[in-house]
């Protein structure tokens, strides 16, 4: 006697041979295994969470974004360095936005600073030394 195997797709019987069901049927027994081991443990699907407004993945929290706070912060404390920068000397400023701000905003190394502008290395790195001290003292100072 030969059984006729078939499977619901979108509402309809649809015939396919005897691997196909029982894998069918196995794939479909394995999901529901997973689904209830799931909320035996309490875990939750975000797509359990979705409603007509929004979906439930956008209620995770993005850990890697700054708080308001975070960037008040920031904005408050970027003015008080553009201040603190207006008052170094020229050459003082001169070497700060070659080292830190140059270069799309990555700044130069002292060594190749050093081959543009003829002056030794050494006397760069003492030089940005006492201006990053100056520029901290200033910063202490206006808050």
């Amino acid at each position: 006697m030969n059984k006729h195997f078939f499977i619901r797709v979108g509402g309809q019987l649809v015939p396919v041979t005897e691997e196909v069901y029982r894998e069918y049927h196995r794939m479909n027994r394995r999901e529901r295994y997973l689904e209830e081991r799931d909320a035996v443990h309490g875990k939750v699907l975000y797509s359990g969470m979705d409603t007509d407004e929004m979906l439930g993945e956008e209620t995770i929290p993005d850990l890697n974004a700054k708080s308001a706070e975070q960037i008040v912060v920031d904005e408050i404390m970027g003015e008080l360095l553009r201040q603190c920068l207006g008052l170094l000397s020229e050459d003082e400023r001169k070497l700060i936005d070659a080292l830190f701000f140059s270069n799309s905003g990555i700044g130069m190394s002292e060594r190749e600073y050093a081959a543009v502008s003829g002056i030794p290395q050494q006397t760069i790195n003492s030089r940005k030394a006492r201006i990053l001290a100056k520029l901290k003292k200033l910063l202490r100072n206006k808050k």
